[in-house]
């Protein structure tokens, strides 16, 4: 049946009605989507075409010494950075830069590239600009679309004080610190970042939180003037370090130490504070912090004293004669008679066909145990180790702490080398070493390695009897109002366990050492100030030996204990044990 015309036209109208319907409906509702569900995200698009968040760096944490001197601060330095999508669109203002700074169009695309956060932020290119170029970008800002500049603190090094290897540097971070702190510490790309010592193992620390400050920019990009609106982030600046470095002894250290390779590290045995830190040679800071160029690192890793490498803790030296007091304090515990054992030295010891020297060539004569340590005679400990055995020596040797880290508040410790039976037999193979191997072990030659910070730490434990207390150098974190984050407090614990009268023993003959009539520290003997120490020269098949002299002070005014190490010094009774006396000799007058 045939539908009237009337019908047939009603239906299409309804349908094309239908249709105008549903088309309104979807414009109504994208009109929906867009300016009600996505307001903000398009809002934030849009804003930031004539909204600019501009980053306002916080203030990194300034580190004191103990008496309240500033050692490190930090000082203003203007920053240039370019926005992505403004200089792509006008690459005119990229060669500008470019001729202003000297430096290629396409190494600051690398940059912007590397540092690159958002079309619209601002990517580090420049640090450290002296202010003629920023005056100079300031003359030419209109041709400059899209180039930035800002101030933000660079650190600053206000003391004397040569703490290079233990303060450290920072610099300007990379991708694998980027991943490595978490995105709630606030970093991005182009950040300064700490690189070495303290700067690196107190980071997060020093670090604090950046702030912003919103700029209103036209079509051009050009800035027209602080958003009215929009109140600015303020800036978290980090914390700050109370080191526990006391500056008198500091620098009576460096002094003493003068130009000469090594180092000289002085605690305090009751509490594990680092009072002075001396390792020659020292860097500079202040090249290290900025861009340095390739030459300057390139000079600086070919000079053949190694001014990179940290002694304190890197060093790794045969110990010599500091280690003896180890092996008496073993005997004494463990052997009968060790007191009134006595032997004959005659300037050398044979085994087998091998003859072992010992320093004093004519020999010392019949000596007891107290004699030996005093006079440090080889001969005598070259008898002791056959009753004493490599196991139990090594066992000691780790109980003071040789051997491994001694768990300081800087990266990069190395842990030394104590020998054991395992040992020896993976490095000479089974049954491939001798007696001879082991002779040259208990004077602290042969396989045996410390640092000289291990070795302050072994005679820190020596005056407090077995009792270790971790070293550090950070005794306070504190705001900017001075309320105390975190302290350092001292941690001790029993290490070595020994009868009072052993302890007695080994105390008594560390004091002949120095104060004895045949005492091989004589130059380090105090007035009216008892000092307790043992010589060590340790043989260096590289060249001259190295010189050591490690000891400690009971008197309650001065608990300090020290390991110095003159890197090819020669003998320690003649050039380490004096260097340490002067340094004792200045504290005692600074303290009168």
């Amino acid at each position: 049946m045939l539908q009237g015309k009337n019908i047939a036209e009603g239906w299409r109208s309804l349908l094309v009605h239908a249709l105008l319907a549903l088309l309104f409906l979807i414009l109504i509702g994208r009109y929906y989507y867009l300016m009600i569900v996505f307001h903000e995200k398009y809002a934030e698009k849009a804003n930031a075409n004539h909204i600019r968040a501009v980053p306002v760096l916080s203030s990194r944490g300034v580190i004191y010494d103990r008496s309240g001197n500033l050692i490190v601060d930090n000082a203003p330095s203007y920053t240039i950075s370019a926005i992505p999508l403004e200089v792509n669109n006008k690459p005119e203002s990229l060669e500008r830069l470019s001729s202003v700074m000297d430096v290629s169009v396409e190494e600051i695309n690398r940059r912007i590239v590397k540092n690159r956060r958002g079309s619209f932020a601002p990517a580090k290119v420049f640090s450290r600009v002296p202010f003629e170029k920023i005056s100079h970008l300031q003359e030419h800002r209109l041709e400059l679309i899209g180039v930035t500049y800002s101030i933000e603190p660079i650190r600053n090094y206000v003391s004397n004080l040569d703490l290079s290897h233990a303060l450290g540097y920072t610099r300007e971070i990379n991708r694998d610190d980027l991943a490595r702190y978490s995105k709630d510490l606030d970093y991005e790309p182009g950040d300064q970042v700490g690189w070495k010592g303290l700067e690196k193992n107190y980071e997060t620390v020093l670090h604090g939180r950046r702030g912003f400050r919103y700029i209103e920019v036209n079509a051009l990009g050009q800035e027209i003037g602080e958003v009215p609106d929009r109140e600015p982030v303020i800036p978290v600046p980090g914390y700050d370090l109370i080191l526990s470095i006391d500056p008198f002894i500091q620098t009576a250290a460096e002094n003493a130490l003068a130009d000469s390779s090594g180092s000289v590290i002085i605690l305090n045995h009751k509490t594990g504070e680092i009072l002075a830190y001396a390792s020659r040679p020292g860097i500079d800071l202040e090249m290290l912090s900025g861009r340095i160029s390739s030459k300057d690192w390139d000079d600086m890793l070919q000079d053949p004293r190694k001014p990179l490498f940290d002694r304190g803790i890197q060093g790794l030296y045969p110990a010599g004669s500091t280690l003896k007091p180890l092996a008496a304090l073993y005997s004494l515990e463990n052997l009968s008679n060790a007191k009134e054992r006595t032997y004959v030295c005659r300037g050398s010891y044979r085994l087998g066909n091998r003859s072992f020297g010992c320093w004093k060539k004519t020999g010392h004569g019949k000596v007891n145990l107290h004699e030996a340590i005093q006079q440090s005679c080889n001969v005598y400990f070259f008898n002791l180790i056959q009753d004493i055995g490599l196991e139990d020596w090594a066992h000691m040797a780790r109980s003071f702490g040789l051997g491994q880290l001694a768990g300081i508040d800087i990266p990069g410790e190395n842990k030394g080398l104590v020998p054991d039976t395992k040992y020896m037999n993976r490095k000479y193979g089974l049954h491939n070493w001798t007696k001879g191997n082991l002779l040259n072990i208990v004077v602290g030659q042969g396989d045996v390695l410390v640092t000289p910070l291990q070795l302050a730490q072994f005679a820190a434990m020596l005056a407090e009897r077995g009792t270790r207390y971790k070293p550090h150098f950070v005794n306070s974190i504190v705001s900017k109002q001075g309320q105390i984050i975190r302290s350092n407090t001292s941690q001790s614990e029993n290490q070595v366990m020994a009868s009072k009268e052993s302890w007695d023993f080994v105390q008594e003959a560390m004091w002949a050492v120095v104060n004895g009539p045949h005492g091989t520290a004589k130059a380090a003997r105090q007035k009216n100030w008892d000092i307790y120490g043992k010589t060590g020269t340790a043989q260096n098949s590289q060249g001259e030996d190295h010189a050591w002299f490690i000891g400690f002070s009971l008197d309650e005014r001065y608990p300090y204990a020290w390991a110095v190490l003159l890197e090819n010094g020669g003998g320690g009774g003649g050039k380490a044990a004096p260097l340490l006396g002067k340094v004792l000799r200045s504290i005692a007058k600074n303290k009168l």
